[in-house]
């Protein structure tokens, strides 16, 4: 067992820093306020190379794996930019991943390169109201008319419309009825988001969250059998390769999101003088801060051990994904709690960030995944308990 973290990644997460050096506090504290995309650092990010990481060079990536990823989404929350850790989800874990999985060769030189520089950018068009987490029961239908298929329905819950180019989209292609198991009969399309047949309207969110989240409609609209994403009414098992990456990645954005704030209470701590000390120096504001960094350094273990089972394509990546997932979320939660309490009634204020921090880190603990599914996925597939819901 080795501990010692490679040089290429200490020097991808140099490289990510003095790339964050030119984004400050004020330009984080601009996005959050005007609920935007963190355009230019994805650009710059893409510039970089850094949205092909985990793609073959022949798709101009670089042919990296899951871990270096980690180490670029580490790297930007080490420098305060963990907003721009959860736009990384957008392009090479929602389209990227999925195409160079499932994807036709035609597919992948069409929609890799452009993933990969930036110019695209795709969102991921799953949950339903009448669905929730039971995937198997979304209503969106997907009907085949000669060489097309129609596809007819409304996602619920959708981040990203409004800055992504294309959709991942899963739809029922055969009725549930007629399937000898619930998870058939579902199959992934590419969408083309500036279709006039799909419409879209913001819901709006008490908490903030690194992006907007939109209900959509679909009004029969038109693809192509080219716009299938590997196999038809085999989408669902195909998802889970997307979902592993994106719990990890997004386990990673969280522990980010509480390492950002954990950083800025222990400064708060060391400096903000009561009376005649350093809160620091109370143990009530103490012990908290050394947990939640205790909490952090044992998730961020978890998180690399599973990107390091998924790049080496070793079993149970399901289960190293969903505890990543849910300790980091954890971790991230103990330390946004912590740096609430010291920062006190500062820490509502806008430049501080702390509560943006903290409302992403809760909502995290809900999505993609609930912490309560997580837990029934252990206790039924590690543990060998009875399915409990």
């Amino acid at each position: 067992m080795n501990f010692d973290w490679p040089q290429e990644y200490a020097l991808i997460k140099q490289v990510i820093a003095d790339i964050v050096e030119d984004y400050p506090d004020e330009y984080w504290r601009d996005v959050r306020a005007e609920n935007r995309f963190p355009t230019e650092l994805y650009q710059d990010l893409a510039d970089g190379g850094w949205l092909g990481i985990l793609f073959p060079e022949r798709f101009d990536g670089q042919d990296m794996d899951l871990l270096a990823l980690l180490a670029v989404v580490e790297a930007l929350a080490e420098e305060g930019a963990w907003i721009g850790a959860v736009s990384l989800i957008s392009g090479p874990v929602f389209g990227g991943l999925s195409v160079l999985e499932h994807g036709t060769e035609a597919q992948k030189e069409r929609y890799l390169p452009s993933i990969v520089d930036g110019s695209e950018r795709w969102a991921l068009g799953v949950t339903e109201a009448n669905a929730g987490l039971n995937t198997t029961n979304i209503q969106t239908k997907a009907e085949r008319d000669g060489d097309e298929f129609v596809i007819e329905g409304g996602k619920q819950f959708i981040s990203g419309v409004d800055h992504s180019h294309r959709m991942l989209l899963l739809a029922r292609t055969t009725a549930k009825a007629d399937v000898d198991s619930p998870a058939d009969g579902i199959t992934m399309f590419i969408l083309d988001l500036e279709d006039d047949a799909i419409s879209y309207d913001e819901i709006d969110l008490d908490i903030y969250y690194p992006e907007r989240t939109f209900e959509i409609q679909l009004d029969e609209v038109r693809v192509s059998e080219e716009d299938v994403l590997g196999t038809v009414d085999g989408g669902f098992q195909q998802l889970f390769d997307t979902l592993n990456t994106e719990r990890i990645i997004l386990g990673a954005c969280s522990w980010g999101a509480g390492k950002t704030v954990l950083d800025a209470a222990v400064e708060q701590a060391r400096e903000r003088v009561v009376w005649s000390e350093p809160i620091g120096g109370h143990q009530a504001i103490q012990h908290p801060l050394a947990d939640a960094y205790a909490d952090l350094e044992s998730a961020r273990l978890v998180l690399r051990k599973a990107a390091w089972q998924q790049s080496n394509g070793r079993d149970g990546v399901g289960e190293a994904a969903n505890l990543a997932n849910l300790q980091a979320g954890k971790a991230a939660w103990s330390a946004a709690e912590a740096s609430m309490t010291t920062f006190g009634g500062m820490s509502v204020a806008s430049e501080m960030g702390v509560a943006a921090a903290w409302g992403f880190i809760r909502h995290a603990r809900t999505v993609p995944v609930s912490e309560e599914m997580i837990r029934n996925y252990l206790g039924q597939h590690t543990l060998g308990l009875p399915k409990s819901y």
